[in-house]
């Protein structure tokens, strides 16, 4: 139950992003932190880039301008923190892709367990796991360090943190999204394709079967369950002291 966190500080990172707000948002809305902070490069966001339904909770949010890769900066967001979440992701270069969406959780994963976060969450990726189709892409393929770098992390997470961390792995996930002032309905997208890809009996075991391609349309997720699914299984984390990893399916059911 929420009563367990009651007193604990939350601090996300990467909070003003798409799936970083609804985070946000579910947390302040779960009534079990204290506070509910967030360290980001442009710190709060624009009212544009928050669609309606999470201006309140967002409103609630201490938010916190740094670079998480920026020692001093990530040290003072994490004072008197509890648990920790990480929402960091950026699509770009290999290279890039690798050090945001892997070296930036790596660093925060460490700094928080040197100040003694009891609990640490990570965004993860669907591609992830054994044998993935992504994880064996060749280094000069599109998305190849977005995985490597989601793989790392979840690495550096499961060493640094055995019994407390959660880890999330969703496919694309869909819902209202705002860009510069328009919302953009991705939910359109994504509900079909995701019914086509687990509701449809032999159709969908047929597209299940496709490397890469049947993993991604079966593991489709809408925003507002990634953001529950993480606080309330940090809330759980707390009274049963064992790592959680949920899958689409999974994170589904929140």
């Amino acid at each position: 139950m929420a009563s367990n966190v009651v007193k604990k500080r939350l601090l996300v990172l990467g909070g003003n992003g798409y799936v970083g707000q609804n985070v946000c948002d579910a947390a302040i809305r779960s009534g079990g932190f204290e506070a509910v902070r967030s360290i980001a490069r442009s710190g709060a966001p624009s009212a544009a880039s928050v669609p309606d339904h999470l201006k309140k909770g967002m409103s609630e949010v201490e938010w916190t301008s740094g670079d998480v890769f920026d020692k001093s900066a990530r040290d003072e967001a994490m004072t008197d923190v509890d648990a920790v979440v990480s929402c960091i992701g950026a699509f770009g270069s290999n290279e890039f892709m690798k050090r945001v969406c892997g070296g930036a959780t790596i660093e925060a994963i460490r700094a928080a367990r040197e100040r003694g976060v009891s609990l640490f969450g990570f965004v993860s990726s669907a591609q992830v796991y054994e044998g993935s189709a992504g994880l064996r892409l060749p280094a000069s393929a599109p998305m190849h360090g977005y995985f490597q770098g989601k793989y790392e992390a979840e690495q550096e997470l499961l060493r640094s943190f055995p019994q407390g961390h959660v880890i999330l792995r969703p496919g694309f996930v869909f819902g209202p999204r705002s860009v510069g002032g328009h919302t953009l309905p991705l939910q359109l997208v994504g509900r079909p394709i995701s019914f086509v890809g687990t509701q449809m009996g032999p159709i969908s075991s047929l597209i299940q079967s496709i490397p890469f391609v049947g993993k991604e349309c079966s593991s489709m997720v809408p925003v507002e369950c990634v953001g529950r699914a993480m606080i309330q299984s940090l809330t759980d984390l707390e009274a049963e002291k064992k790592g959680l990893i949920l899958d689409a399916e999974e994170i589904r059911k929140f």
